[in-house]
């Protein structure tokens, strides 16, 4: 048997040294096995040495495949790999190395101590495995040693996966509702030596399924037999997801169609106008009234189509929704042939009104003027429409129900229409309305709003003061309000008596208004300008007439709305234009004029002066002369200003925001953005 020693040193070189040494031998005469590796402590503190035993070989011949000095040797030593392949290799014979004393570890799904007598190893439990010591489950932090008995039991669980089959409330659809499941399987997790060790595990998760037949019988019982679909069932089934799955499907009734009325030809008066791709305006399409002559068919009635049924996913039939025949109404100057077809009896502009399953068809007289309208012929009032193939001279007022055409010019004059207006020449200094709202009707409408709000903010102020104590309460049931309302329209509310005194006397300068415009203004001057004869008692008096001038204003704001009136003309000069609806100038353009639209204005040409207020929109070619006039273009908040070319001293106004062009510009947009500020965007030219 050879000769052999073990040593050891600061590191595995240091000891093959030592033992070489002392044998007097050369690496290539021994045989090495290197029982420990050095390690290095921190700071020197628990350093270990390296360990060697080095035997001398009973045959000396060398070997060539030996390395032939230490260097060589200590380069073949893979100490990384060593380590890594083989942490817990002989794992009991490395722990007798160790300084176990007081600690406890876990190898192989166990778990080991060893006792000192300074102090006891610990161990924590933790969820997922129960920890048994000498029979008593731990369920906190305990003491163990060597002599303890402790047993690991691993809690493996199940969690099934829920499920629920729904119908909807229409019965045309079922889906699978799915909670997953899962399978979780635990195995206890190796931990070096420690004095106190958590015991932890590995957890390994499979997605537990449902059964696609168990889903199958469910339907079954369900009564659900329509529209499955099982591609969808198997799908679901095996989703390791929570989810809710389409599995069924019904087919819904196909929608019938009420019966209509259909018009042979387009009767209605075309008002909106296509915009070109580049911005500009198509003029051209652009229609004028229609009108039918006698025994011309106006349009029938078309029954309603049945619609189809449909299958829930229980297999029942869906009935489709009921359809209603249309019922017609014969107005004037028309008749009803075989119940179906509406025939004109006389010349004029045709109706259909639709109110649900009821159609009312007229045909509005038509009155039609070859000559001049002058102080011969007399003013024109007519119920119906009038078309005025002449002109329409100073001082002379055409008023109609319906539509009113002049193809001549208007000088003068005033024309209001319940409907739309059509000037196709020029209008000078004249009055055009269209809608049964006037111009007076909106200016006063204006005034109200503001009166009404002011109204409403007095009569909070008069309530605030009666709930003081100082304040003489029983005072005001002898004389009433109006010394109290004198005080307030003198301080805080000066606004009220101004717009009280507008509104009376604009009212009185149009004696044609109806009554109750009349009789408001009589009270308003009543209560709050002869305040003597004021018959206000309490806060609900003045309430009541804030309330009578928020109707009067809001009835103004509500004419109308049906009918989508509109003025269109080649030229206006002098003039106020009023629509309830749009206002299209097609021709050279507007001078010196006010006009007011309640949706959009359109000017083709050039606005040299005056006022221009549309509350969607205003759109004009050019504004301003070339020297620079004053001129003020308004919308709303949410409208928007668009012009092509614009002169200085042009006043825009979004809201209640304005801006002023002190320079010429082009291609101006004006809008608020989001934040409620007025943009402008503009292209300013040099002069």
């Amino acid at each position: 048997m050879g000769q052999s020693i073990t040593s050891k040193g600061k590191n595995t070189k240091e000891a093959l040294d030592l033992a070489l040494s002392l044998l007097g031998k050369q690496l290539t005469e021994v045989e090495v096995e290197i029982i420990e590796n050095g390690e290095k402590g921190f700071l020197g503190i628990k350093t270990k040495p390296a360990v060697v035993k080095v035997k001398v070989k009973e045959s000396n011949l060398p070997n060539e495949d030996e390395p032939k000095s230490i260097e060589d040797f200590i380069s073949t030593i893979e100490i990384d790999n060593y380590q890594q392949s083989t942490p817990f290799k002989n794992s009991q014979e490395r722990l007798k190395h160790e300084d176990l004393s007081g600690k406890a570890w876990v190898r192989d799904g166990k778990i080991f101590c060893q006792d000192a007598k300074d102090k006891y190893p610990l161990i924590k439990p933790s969820e997922g495995v129960r920890i048994y010591k000498n029979g008593k489950l731990i369920t906190s932090t305990e003491v163990i040693c060597e002599a303890d008995g402790i047993e690991v039991e691993l809690v493996n669980e199940d969690v099934l996966p829920i499920w629920e089959v729904k119908i909807s409330a229409d019965k045309l659809q079922a889906f699978l509702e799915i909670k997953s499941g899962v399978s979780i399987s635990r195995t206890l997790k190796g931990q070096e030596p420690e004095p106190l060790i958590h015991i932890k595990t590995i957890e390994v998760r499979k997605p537990l399924y449902i059964e696609p037949n168990d889903v199958i019988r469910k339907l079954e019982e369900l009564g659900i037999v329509y529209g499955i679909d099982y591609l969808a069932i198997n799908s679901s089934c095996s989703s390791s997801e929570d989810g809710t799955f389409l599995i069924a499907e019904g087919t819904s009734p196909t929608k019938g169609k009420d019966g209509y009325f259909q018009l042979y030809n387009n009767f209605e008066v075309k008002k909106q106008l296509k915009e070109r791709k580049d911005g500009s305006i198509d003029f051209r399409d652009f229609r004028e009234f229609p009108s039918v002559n006698f025994g011309q068919i106006i349009g029938e009635v078309i029954p309603p189509e049945e619609g189809k049924a449909g299958m829930s996913v229980l297999g029942e039939f869906i009935e489709p929704m009921k359809v209603n025949p249309l019922k017609i109404k014969a107005g004037t100057g028309v008749l009803l042939v075989d119940d179906l077809k509406v025939v004109s009896t006389e010349s004029g502009y045709p109706e259909v009104k639709i109110s649900g399953q009821l159609a009312t068809v007229t045909v509005i007289p038509k009155l039609v003027l070859y000559q001049d309208v002058t102080i011969e012929t007399g003013n024109v009032n007519y119920l119906g429409a009038v078309d005025i193939k002449a002109s329409v001279q100073d001082g002379m007022k055409v008023e109609a129900k319906g539509n009113i055409l002049i193809d001549g010019n208007i000088y003068r004059a005033k024309v209001l229409s319940g409907k739309s207006v059509i000037a196709n020449k020029n209008v000078i200094a004249s009055q055009l309305t269209a809608g049964d709202g006037s111009l007076i009707k909106l200016e006063l409408s204006n005034i109200l709003m503001r009166l009404s709000d002011a109204l409403y903010n007095m009569n909070a102020a008069i309530t605030q003061l009666t709930q003081v104590s100082a304040f003489k309460v029983n005072s005001l049931k002898v004389t009433g309000l109006a010394p109290l309302v004198k005080i307030l329209c003198d301080s805080k509310f000066k606004d009220i008596p101004l717009l009280v005194n507008e509104y009376v006397k604009k009212v009185r300068e149009h004696a044609e208004l109806d009554i109750e415009w009349r009789e408001f203004a009589e009270k308003l001057y009543r209560e709050f300008t002869n305040l003597h004869i004021s018959t206000l008692k309490s806060e609900e008096d003045i309430e009541n007439i804030a309330n009578q001038a928020k109707d009067l204003y809001l009835s103004v704001e509500s004419e109308n709305k049906e009918d989508l009136p509109f003025i269109k003309a080649d030229f206006v000069q002098n003039s106020e234009i009023y629509s309830n609806r749009d206002i299209l100038i097609t021709g050279q353009g507007v001078y010196s004029s006010n006009l007011f639209a309640k949706r959009n204005i359109i000017v083709k040409g050039f606005v040299r002066g005056g006022e221009i207020y549309g509350k969607d929109s205003v759109t004009i070619g050019e504004v301003g002369y070339k020297t620079g006039s004053y001129l003020k273009i308004a919308v709303s908040k949410k409208g928007c200003i668009k012009i092509k070319n614009a002169s200085e001293n042009t006043t825009i106004q979004v809201g209640g925001q304005s801006h002023i062009l002190f320079n010429k510009a082009k291609n101006i947009y004006a809008k608020l953005d989001e934040q409620g500020i007025l943009v402008v965007s503009k292209e300013e030219l040099n002069v």
